[in-house]
């Protein structure tokens, strides 16, 4: 971990710099430009309220809260969440020019992108926040839970790009198997149900384990639910556990493979 920060030290102007380039460049030559980057979820998020509310007739609250909301704001965690995931994985060999032309720490690569991701991730949820309030949802102390989930959402998730990134560059079928796994931990992490309403009680443990569903779940507790984190401090314990792991593993893993990356790509 010092090795990582001590490389961003003298670089947080060009990594604020090239978060905003990373955001314009994947919407380059659209007519909407960066506003896709709201668009599109948003697009999604009409195509879910239509089938699950019109089509299917599956409306109706959860817990009290409606439908479309409880959606609505999973949904927006998980979109960051898979950003970092899919696109997280392959930001070294989208960027390699940043390793094998100029002297650039690697590792600010991850950290500039995934910067990029949280400005899309804010502005998605500053509209979603708004709708809430619309809808009835009064602004509350529990929103601020928000600034505790959202660091702990980001710390984790570019911690784990320390891990895949690196692995990216030695091996593409990595980032298929990536694309491939995203599928099944959308439908199975609680993102369109309620993990806590499942009739299993070792199958309720399990889900405990899984980040995606607790940063799911913590997005409810703050804009919906209006539940304390230190509720269910099981939850908490675990995710704190799994994010040592997570930060030290990744940390090891970029190191063992930092070296070699400029000659592989």
């Amino acid at each position: 971990m010092p090795s990582i920060i001590q490389e961003h030290r003298g670089f947080w102007g060009q990594i604020w710099k090239l978060a905003r380039l990373d955001i314009k460049k994947r919407f380059k030559g659209s007519f909407l430009g960066s506003a896709w980057a709201i668009v599109g979820p948003f697009t999604t998020l009409m195509l879910f309220w239509f089938v699950f509310t019109i089509g299917l007739r599956a409306g109706g609250d959860i817990n009290g809260v409606p439908f479309f909301q409880f959606l609505m704001v999973g949904l927006v965690a998980w979109y960051f969440m898979r950003d970092m995931l899919n696109q997280g994985a392959r930001t070294i060999r989208q960027n390699s020019q940043y390793v094998t032309k100029i002297h650039f720490p690697v590792s600010t690569i991850m950290t500039f992108s995934a910067i990029s991701y949280a400005i899309v991730h804010l502005m998605l949820l500053a509209c979603v926040y708004l709708y809430l309030v619309a809808m009835g949802n009064t602004p509350s102390l529990y929103h601020l839970q928000f600034f505790i989930y959202f660091p702990l959402m980001f710390i984790f998730f570019l911690a784990v790009t320390w891990t895949l990134a690196p692995w990216v560059v030695y091996s593409r079928d990595l980032q298929n198997l990536i694309s491939s796994v995203m599928t099944a931990v959308f439908w199975l992490s609680g993102i369109l149900w309620n993990s806590y309403d499942l009739g299993l009680p070792w199958l309720k443990k399990l889900m405990i384990f899984n980040p995606v569903t607790f940063f799911v779940n913590g997005y409810r507790k703050t804009f919906l639910y209006h539940e304390w984190i230190w509720e269910r401090p099981i939850e908490v314990y675990v995710f704190l556990g799994i994010l040592a792991i997570t930060i030290a593993f990744g940390v090891y893993n970029y190191k063992r493979l930092r070296k070699d990356m400029a000659d592989v790509l």
